[in-house]
């Protein structure tokens, strides 16, 4: 069981892992403990490579992430998990994508929503479906939808809502299943469900899967399916479970994934690994890479490749390994980027840079950035240079610095994060750094407390967000609000917006 939990009062996301193990019918095998268990964020490093996680329990183990969102960029990530047992074979990872938002203030605001629409079952295209009237700076969280239900037959639907910015780009849609009830009385009663059948891993087709005996008026949630796992062969599977009703409809199938582990030990033992192999940039498809001399019974952790890096060309390059059991099945690729550095002499001479440019906060494309001045003679890696924040308001930014070199190839960009800027007219921006005092100096951006004629903005994820406390007559000219931020005022406190 999985948990997520975002709380718009503190700069971390929590999840919650619980790994379970499974104890089988008619099976004696011990399922193997836990050991490990680690996550990584948007880039995989390999299994075993990336941030170990405290875990409690063995064959159940609960795990709890807290992820520092200050030092990511603004936009879509991706969060992993995975964990490992006692006989060296790694989980499936777990993935979700989440989204840090982008913020209101700075040199690329945040583009306004222009326009959201929504469809029911049939999806018209992109600017067809139904309007939904909005006007400028509406909070779209929780925008209501009148769904006229009397003309819409009685059953199964789906509605999805999407949006579109003023730059012309459109969210994911949103999609929910829901139903309309079919009425107890008059000419159309609910009709009764009269089969519920299941299936393993091939589905047979609606009516010839395996039947579960019902009575007339039984209570189908909660319904069981004893499932004989003794003839199952060891593995993954997919168990589907649907029902019909009395007007001979059929309802979506609901599917679950599940696992006949392999036994430790009786007549049919887990499969060894019996190839691994491994390529370099180009895969030359499954069974036909360079292979990698195993033994029986070895311990493949750790496995050692011996890569003559001399024929290569100086560069990046990219190494995959994979393994093959004595079923033929093969694992997942794992792959690693690497360089070969170029050399200082000899035919292939490391090019020479000739650019170095920087930004801050956001990406205008290679070669738009800010020039930083070198000479022939500059030692890159220890540049010193000036970095324009005239124009930067004040808190926390992310500076980007990189390099081309003569042949025109672009180094990798070096990130890191920055507090600072310029005080910029009248925008104070809350830091939150100290408390969730409104009237305290060190909370704000300006080092001042807003006054009526000061523009406010309340970014997302600070330590702290800002309470006008009882008695507390707070003003300002205006405020801005980004997503997930918030500002409290308590009762017999004031605060006074002028716009």
């Amino acid at each position: 069981m999985i948990h997520f939990i975002y709380s718009k009062h503190h700069r971390v996301k929590c999840f919650f892992l619980m790994i379970c193990g499974m104890q089988w019918l008619g099976l004696n095998a011990q399922v193997p403990s836990i050991n490990k268990v680690e996550y990584y964020l948007d880039d995989d490093p390999g299994y075993g490579n990336a941030v170990n996680l405290s875990f409690s329990g063995t064959t159940n183990a609960t795990a709890t992430i807290s992820l520092d969102l200050m030092p990511l960029d603004a936009g879509v990530h991706l969060v992993g998990i995975r964990s490992r047992d006692s006989k060296g074979a790694w989980s499936l990872d777990n993935k979700w994508i989440f989204l840090k938002p982008y913020p209101n203030s700075g040199a690329t605001p945040q583009p306004a929503i222009n326009r959201v629409e929504w469809f029911l079952d049939d999806d018209p295209g992109y600017g067809n479906a139904a309007a939904i009237s909005i006007v400028q700076g509406q909070n779209l969280a929780g925008l209501a939808i009148n769904i006229d239900l009397l003309a819409l037959e009685q059953g199964v639907h789906i509605v999805g809502v999407r949006s579109r910015d003023a730059n012309g780009a459109w969210s994911l849609d949103n999609k929910w299943i829901f139903l309309k009830p079919y009425s107890n009385s008059g000419a159309t009663p609910q009709p009764a469900i009269n089969r519920v059948e299941w299936f393993l891993d091939d589905d047979p087709g609606y009516g010839n899967a395996t039947p579960i005996s019902i009575v007339s008026g039984q209570n189908l949630s909660g319904l069981a399916i004893n499932i004989d796992l003794l003839s199952l062969s060891q593995g993954v599977h997919v168990v589907g479970v649907r029902s019909r009703d009395a007007n001979s409809a059929w309802s979506i199938d609901s599917k679950w994934i599940f696992i006949k582990p392999y036994p430790n030990s009786g007549a049919t033992p887990q499969p060894a690994i019996s190839r691994v192999e491994w390529f370099l940039d180009t895969d030359p498809g499954y069974g036909k890479a360079t292979p990698i001399t195993i033994v029986p019974g070895q311990n493949l952790p750790g496995l050692a490749i011996n890569i003559d890096l001399l024929p290569i060309s100086q560069g990046v390059h990219m190494v995959g390994v994979r393994s093959q059991d004595a079923n033929g099945a093969w694992s997942l690729d794992n792959k690693w980027i690497f360089l070969k550095p170029y050399d200082n002499g000899g035919a292939t001479s490391q090019p020479k840079i000739v650019k170095v440019e920087y930004f801050i906060d956001s990406d205008p494309g290679y070669g738009n950035a800010t020039p930083v001045t070198i000479t022939a003679a500059t030692n890159i890696s220890n540049l010193i240079f000036d970095a324009d924040i005239s124009v930067v308001p004040n808190g926390a930014h992310k500076l980007g610095i990189r390099t081309k070199d003569e042949n025109g190839g672009w180094s990798i960009d070096n990130r890191v994060d920055f507090t600072g800027g310029t005080f910029i007219g009248n925008l104070y921006t809350w830091v939150g750094n100290a408390s969730t005092s409104w009237t305290n100096p060190a909370n704000w951006s300006s080092g001042q407390v807003p006054t009526a004629t000061k523009d406010v903005v309340i970014p997302a994820n600070r330590p702290f967000n800002p309470v006008v406390a009882n008695g507390v007559n707070a003003n300002c000219l205006s405020i801005t609000l980004n997503p997930g931020a918030s500002v409290t005022v308590a009762t017999g406190g004031h605060l006074t917006v002028a716009h």
